[in-house]
């Protein structure tokens, strides 16, 4: 029987082997982060290892929720400036919020606005939500 080519054992890694597993979940965070199912224990079950395994591979970063929960505020402030009429519950579910209450926390904690605000002073919201998730990280 051929071995799964999606499954990697991982005896022991090295740094090398961290990145690359960082890298893999990178992607899949940006090709399934509009899913309100996709959290850090999703991402290791798909990458075929523990969540302390996975958190190994962030632990020079922000961890792997931050990361996740940072990519989609990015996108939700980026559709909100761009489609002021569509409501903020919406664009929150478009990007993978399970629900409203969670997007306005994530709001808050790290762009320190809500998201009316986020939306209304859309190039305040736009330039400096980049800047502050940067200095979040």
């Amino acid at each position: 029987m051929e071995p799964n080519p999606r499954i990697r054992t991982y005896p022991y890694m090295d740094g090398t082997d961290l990145v690359e597993l960082r890298t893999r979940c990178l992607a899949l965070i940006d090709e399934h982060y509009r899913d309100p199912r996709v959290d850090p224990h999703w991402l290791a079950r798909e990458l075929f290892v523990s969540r302390r395994q996975l958190d190994r591979a962030f632990t020079c970063q922000v961890g792997v929720a931050e990361v996740l929960a940072k990519r989609r505020l990015k996108q939700a402030v980026a559709l909100a400036a761009v489609h002021p009429a569509v409501p903020m519950s919406e664009i929150a579910k478009s990007c993978g919020y399970g629900t409203y209450e969670t997007f306005r926390a994530q709001c808050h904690r790290y762009l320190r606005c809500t998201p009316r605000e986020a939306r209304f002073d859309r190039k305040h919201a736009l330039r400096s939500s980049h800047r502050r998730l940067a200095e979040a990280s």
